[in-house]
C-alpha cells in the first residue's frame, strides 16, 4: 500500500492550516507504507489420496515422537507452523494452534484423534535458546494441548513441499491424506471444522455454533480460491490466475473469488475487467467492503469522484475500521476542495493505521540524517511562527523519505493496484 500524490495548489488564504493538515497526511502515507502483511504461497509435492511422508521428530523436551506408526490407525492432522515475525499483523498459524486446539480437547480422548504442531524454525541450524523459549512460551500461554514437534534442517519442510505457513494435513485411518489446504483465513474455518467432523466419524453430529455451519462456494472452489490468493501474496500474479480461473469455473457466484480476479485485472492494467469482476462482486454480495473500496479506487483513479465516494461510505458503512477506505476518502475530499472533510477521514485513517503492527522504516544512513535535519529545520522554523518555510522543509522530508525528490510525476506517490484490499 503506498501513497496519493499530492495536490499543490491550494488556496494561499489557507496557508496557515496547512501545516498541521501535511502533518497528518505524511504520517498516513508513512503508516500505510509500512503496513504490508508478510507474503506466503502455497502446499506443493504431495496430493490428497497419497500417503502421508515418514515423520519421526522430537519434541521441545528431546522426546522422539514416531508420528508413522499412527497413519492407518488413529486420525491424525498435521499443521506446520512458524512463529510470526514483526513484519506482519497477521497470524494464521496461533490463530490455527488455537483452533485446532480446541478439536484436540473435544475429539482426543472419545474419537482418537491426534494433533501434530510442526514448526518450522526461522533457521536450518540450531534453534537458539530465545527462539525456543519463544515457542515454548506461546504454546503455554495459549495452553496448547496437543505435541509440537520441530522440523530442524526443514527436513519435513522439503520433503512435503511446504512454501507456505500454516499448512494442514488430514489423514484418515484409512493412512491416506484426505485433505490439505495452505494457509488459515477466518473464511475457511467453517470447511476446517467440517473436514474434522468427518475425519473423527462425527459428521452426522449437530452443531449449535452458528460459526460452524457451511454456506457458500464449494469446498474445493475455496481451496482453489485461497491457493490463488497465496500466490498473489506472493506475487506470482500469473501462478494465482489459474487456480482463481478454476475457483470461479466451480462457483460462478462466489464473491470473493471475483473481488481477487477484479485485483489481478488491474494489476495488469486491464481496466476494463477489473471493474466488470469487482462491480460482479457487489451484485453477488453488496455487503462485501473490501469490494467496494476496490471498485471506489479505480472510479477514483478515472475521476468518477461522486460514485467513487459512494462505494467508499458503503465500504465504511460495513467496515468503520478500514484504515484504507478512510485514508483515499480523505484524499478525493482533498482533491474535490473540502479540506474540512478530508482533515476528519485523515485523522480517523491515521488513528487506525497506528494501531497496526508495522516494520520500521529503514533508510540508508545518509537518507535518515538529511530527513532527520529537513525535519528538525521544519520544527525550529513553526516554532518561529513561519509555517510556509515549515511546511516546505517537511514536504521536502517526506519526498526524500518516499523516494520522490527527483520524481515530477507525482501519480506515483499513489499506487491504487497495491492498495487494493483481497481479505
Amino acid at each position: 500500500m503506498h501513497i496519493m500524490k499530492v495536490d499543490r495548489e491550494i488556496n494561499k488564504k489557507r496557508e496557515s492550516s496547512r501545516f498541521p493538515s501535511l502533518l497528518i497526511s505524511l504520517a498516513v502515507l508513512l503508516a500505510i507504507t509500512c503496513s504490508l502483511p508478510s507474503a506466503s504461497s502455497a502446499l506443493i509435492g504431495i496430493k490428497e489420496g497419497d500417503p502421508p511422508k515418514e515423520i519421526l521428530l522430537e519434541d521441545l523436551s528431546g522426546t522422539i515422537h514416531d508420528v508413522t506408526d499412527l497413519f492407518g490407525r488413529k486420525p491424525v492432522i498435521l499443521v506446520f507452523w512458524e512463529l510470526t515475525t514483526d513484519k506482519s499483523f497477521l497470524n494464521y498459524s496461533l490463530d490455527e494452534l488455537r483452533f485446532l486446539n480446541d478439536f484436540y480437547k473435544k475429539y482426543h480422548d472419545g474419537a482418537g484423534l491426534e494433533i501434530f504442531g510442526i514448526y518450522t524454525p526461522e533457521g536450518e541450524k540450531d534453534i537458539p535458546a530465545g527462539e525456543s523459549a519463544a515457542v515454548r512460551n506461546l504454546i503455554k500461554v495459549n495452553k496448547i494441548k496437543f505435541p509440537v514437534l520441530i522440523d530442524r534442517g526443514f527436513k519435513l519442510f522439503r520433503e512435503y513441499g511446504v512454501i507456505a505457513l500454516p499448512s494442514t494435513i488430514m489423514v484418515g485411518k484409512t493412512g491416506k491424506i484426505k485433505f490439505i489446504y495452505p494457509s488459515f483465513p477466518i473464511a475457511a474455518q467453517p470447511l476446517f471444522s467440517e473436514q474434522i467432523r468427518n475425519l473423527v466419524g462425527a459428521a452426522g453430529v449437530a452443531h449449535k455454533d452458528k460459526g460452524l455451519k457451511i454456506k457458500g462456494p464449494d469446498s474445493h472452489s475455496i481451496r482453489l480460491y485461497h491457493y490463488s490468493l497465496q500466490m498473489y501474496k506472493k506475487g506470482l500474479l500469473e501462478q494465482a490466475l489459474s487456480p482463481l480461473m478454476k475457483s470461479l469455473a466451480l462457483d460462478p457466484d462466489f464473491a470473493w473469488a471475483h473481488n481477487l480476479m477484479g485485483i489481478i485485472m488491474w494489476k495488469r492494467g486491464n481496466y476494463e475487467d477489473a471493474v466488470k469482476e469487482l462491480d460482479k462482486a457487489i451484485k453477488l454480495d453488496k455487503e462485501n467492503a473490501p469490494a467496494h473500496f476496490n471498485y471506489g479506487l479505480l472510479l477514483f483513479e478515472n475521476e468518477k469522484f461522486d460514485e467513487a465516494e459512494k462505494h467508499f461510505n458503503l465500504s465504511i458503512a460495513l467496515n468503520n475500521s478500514m484504515a484504507e477506505a478512510h485514508y483515499v476518502l480523505g484524499l478525493l475530499y482533498k482533491k474535490t476542495g473540502r479540506p474540512d472533510d478530508a482533515l476528519k477521514e485523515l485523522k480517523t485513517a491515521l488513528a487506525l493505521f497506528e494501531k497496526r503492527k508495522i516494520t520500521r522504516v529503514i533508510f540508508d544512513s545518509s537518507a535518515f540524517h538529511r530527513i532527520s535535519t529537513l525535519y528538525t529545520l521544519s520544527e525550529l522554523y513553526a516554532k518561529n511562527g513561519d509555517d510556509k518555510q515549515a511546511m516546505d522543509l517537511l514536504q521536502k522530508a517526506a519526498q526524500v523519505a518516499l523516494g520522490l525528490e527527483n520524481v515530477t510525476d507525482k501519480e506515483h506517490l499513489y499506487r491504487s493496484r497495491d492498495l487494493m484490499i483481497y481479505e
